[in-house]
């Protein structure tokens, strides 16, 4: 490692685009150090099952992580994806869940990969959906699913069959490969980056535990959630990376201004919207 490489741990749950998350960031001169995050527990898998085998009675399926289609795949116990699926509306948030469906599930494509998040994915399924919404939409979960993506169907008169099909857990690994990982990067460790508000939850408490500042860092959030997550716990976040993607967090690395410009652009347009409203309301008090 030259003088010039800058150490990035990153609290990320080993998966298949690790590989390509440190071949890319040694491309662009960080030294990237994998802090396993998180671990899962898959259940109801008979229940998931009963339900991929009735592809009639959905209209599409959602997977909001690589987990879900591992559980579903789990669920199917070697067999095969019933082929209905495929006439379906599917949808998965991020490339990695997309790309996981295609080699795992009998190539079964999923629409919406670029939204990134839940609550994109959500206005992608609205704007984009043209079946009937008389059938659910068949969403494999964990227990640590936010209602943001059921909120914003439902709002709009989507019928969703939520299973909660895995359990999150911090993982017994983290503290013994933070200590391990402050240890031999030394002052080289520049940026800690955070992909999800779980893992930042597990890290925290990790921290806390053994009163470690995270002063001497600059913290990097992958997708808007994890962002407030940081902030809700009163750290302050130096950039944002818009979606889950290595081209994404290498992007910010290198540019954090424009993270920070769009942030800034984000709430104020937030607040614009919030004024918006209050006016509107106070003009229907007044008639």
């Amino acid at each position: 490692m030259t003088s010039r490489q800058r150490t990035v741990i990153i609290f990320k749950s080993e998966s298949d685009s690790t590989d390509v998350y440190a071949e890319t960031l040694l491309g662009h001169n960080f030294n990237p150090v994998f802090v396993p995050t998180l671990c899962f527990g898959f259940k109801n898998l008979q229940e998931l099952g009963g339900k991929l085998q009735t592809p009639d009675k959905y209209a599409g399926i959602i997977f909001t992580s690589p987990r879900c289609v591992e559980a579903v795949n789990e669920a199917l116990q070697l067999g095969e994806l019933p082929g209905g699926w495929k006439l379906l509306h599917n949808y998965a948030v991020g490339e990695v869940t997309h790309n996981l469906a295609l080699s795992t599930l009998q190539q079964l494509f999923t629409h919406g990969k670029q939204t990134g998040n839940a609550r994109n994915l959500g206005e992608y399924i609205v704007d984009t959906f043209d079946g009937s919404r008389d059938l659910p939409l068949l969403l494999p979960c964990g227990n640590l699913a936010t209602d943001t993506l059921l909120s914003k169907l439902a709002e709009n008169g989507f019928c969703v069959d939520a299973c909660e099909v895995y359990e999150t857990k911090c993982s017994p690994q983290l503290g013994e490969c933070v200590e391990r990982a402050l240890k031999e990067a030394g002052d080289s460790v520049e940026f800690l980056a955070f992909f999800s508000p779980s893992g930042v939850a597990c890290a925290m408490e990790y921290f806390r535990a053994h009163n470690i500042s995270l002063e001497p860092w600059k913290l990097v959030a992958i997708g808007p959630s994890t962002r407030r997550a940081l902030e809700s716990q009163g750290q302050k976040v130096y950039c944002t990376a818009e979606r889950p993607t290595v081209e994404h967090l290498v992007k910010v690395l290198l540019n954090p201004q424009d993270s920070r410009e769009r942030l800034v652009r984000e709430r104020e347009q937030m607040q614009e919207l919030e004024r918006a409203a209050a006016a509107a309301a106070s003009a229907l008090d007044n008639n």
